[in-house]
């Protein structure tokens, strides 16, 4: 079969399983059809995404020296990715109740309201109440959000406070992604279809289309910011980059690595503009970042030292400090080490997973996005063993109570680390067997 055939059967064959998911209703109850259909969505796109990255001289998908883009795969990923976005969009989030308080939050920023001054259920939000505040959590805690997410929040609900309306804003913005990853694939000399490492990516396309979550907004700007750096145009990329960090705020993971770089005026643009983005909530004053305080002391989910820490008898404060100290010194280490800004990305993103008490599995959408240019074995198989962690949900639902297997997390981590190293083993026995077959034939007599 054609690499255009087979990419197509691979796709139909996704599409099924992602089109079955709007299907199966409240997937609070039913997690585990949810799971099912997520696995076999994850090795179809395992198969496709071995498809376009196998090395260039062995490469179907690889273009010669010199040769225009060959558009028709591209195309297809292209049409498969929009098609499987396009049947989550109508669906209800009830994976996660995130995007409701976007709206919620946005409905405010839309009316003139400060989100940082008041909890959802302060009495002064006492007009606004109604049947969108039974539906968010914490309501008890100010926003957690970046200024650059409110203001999105805002501009949707002046449109169309719906789920809907915030999922189909997605879509733009990953045009903006997929641009600026095909930008850095062809400068390295990779094929466009590596682009299926995102666009194919089921955790990526269930939890920005299905449940709504933010990140791809912050992976799209990151990896502007990214890619106009390397094109050495330091002020657009300082504007991207101060987008990305006001919408999530974990692209500062990048500052240390931008300093040894000695970017300037990279840097500089970013701080002027991330400044500007916060006036308009300026009023909030040191409320600005009382809910993520809150978020950064309290919250816990699904992280992979942390509760190794707590078992070992280290309190809650001890441990975040101690994960703190090694996120930073792993943080100065990878920023001295890496070769390129997105290795460095990549490696950073990874030790802030790695390090934090709380990682959901939509926290992967920025590391999902750097895939096609690094398509770490561990990574990949990572964000899918990730949505086990919704394994107690239906239990949760039902009870109140979560209450969490404790196989999940070795399931998850331990694929995670087992996959990294054997491609690692793999990777060095073939080159190994390189290394001796070229003595070889330096050796033959002739």
């Amino acid at each position: 079969m054609s690499l255009h055939g087979l990419l197509l059967f691979l796709g139909l064959l996704f599409l099924a399983a992602i089109a079955a998911i709007p299907a199966l209703g409240d997937l609070r109850v039913r997690t585990g059809a949810l799971l099912a259909l997520w696995a076999i969505a994850h090795a179809i796109y395992l198969a496709a995404a071995r498809l376009v990255t196998v090395p260039a001289e062995r490469s179907p998908c690889a273009s010669p020296p010199g040769a225009r883009p060959r558009l028709a795969p591209l195309w297809i990923v292209i049409g498969v990715a929009l098609l499987a976005r396009a049947v989550l969009i109508p669906s209800q989030p009830t994976l996660s109740e995130d995007l409701y308080r976007y709206l919620w939050d946005g409905r405010l920023v839309a009316r003139g309201f400060n989100p940082y001054l008041h909890a959802p259920d302060d009495p002064s939000l006492a007009p606004f109440r109604d049947r969108l505040l039974e539906r968010i959590n914490h309501r008890n805690v100010p926003t957690i959000y970046p200024p650059a997410a409110e203001l999105l929040f805002g501009a949707v609900a002046r449109i169309e406070p719906s789920p809907r309306a915030f999922k189909l804003a997605m879509l733009p913005l990953e045009a903006v992604l997929w641009i600026a990853l095909l930008f850095l694939l062809r400068r390295r000399g990779l094929a466009d279809e590596r682009l299926l490492l995102l666009a194919w990516n089921p955790l990526v396309v269930i939890e920005s289309y299905g449940s709504g979550h933010l990140d791809l907004m912050a992976a799209a700007f990151l990896t502007l910011a990214l890619a106009m750096s390397e094109a050495k145009r330091a002020a657009s990329a300082g504007v991207a980059l101060a987008v990305a960090i006001v919408t999530k705020y974990t692209p500062l993971l990048l500052v240390p690595y931008l300093v040894r770089k000695r970017a300037v005026l990279l840097l500089g643009v970013a701080a002027a503009v991330s400044a500007l983005f916060f006036l308009p909530f300026a009023e909030a004053g040191a409320s600005l970042w009382k809910g993520l305080a809150t978020y950064a002391e309290h919250w816990e989910f699904n992280g992979s030292l942390y509760p190794l820490l707590r078992a070992a008898g280290a309190t809650v404060r001890t441990s975040r400090l101690i994960l703190a100290a090694a996120l930073a010194v792993a943080g100065l280490w990878i920023s001295l080490r890496a070769r390129s800004a997105t290795g460095a990305a990549v490696g950073l993103y990874t030790a802030y997973l790695l390090a934090s008490p709380t990682v959901y599995p939509w926290d992967l959408v920025p590391l999902a996005a750097l895939l096609p240019l690094h398509p770490n074995a561990g990574l990949l198989a990572f964000s899918g063993l990730v949505a086990l962690s919704y394994v107690p949900l239906p239990a949760y639902h039902a009870t109140g109570a979560w209450t969490e297997p404790g196989w999940i997390r070795w399931a998850e981590y331990g694929g995670l680390a087992a996959a990294a190293l054997v491609a690692a083993w793999i990777g060095r026995r073939g080159e190994a067997q390189a290394r001796r077959a070229a003595w070889a034939s330096e050796t033959r007599p002739t």
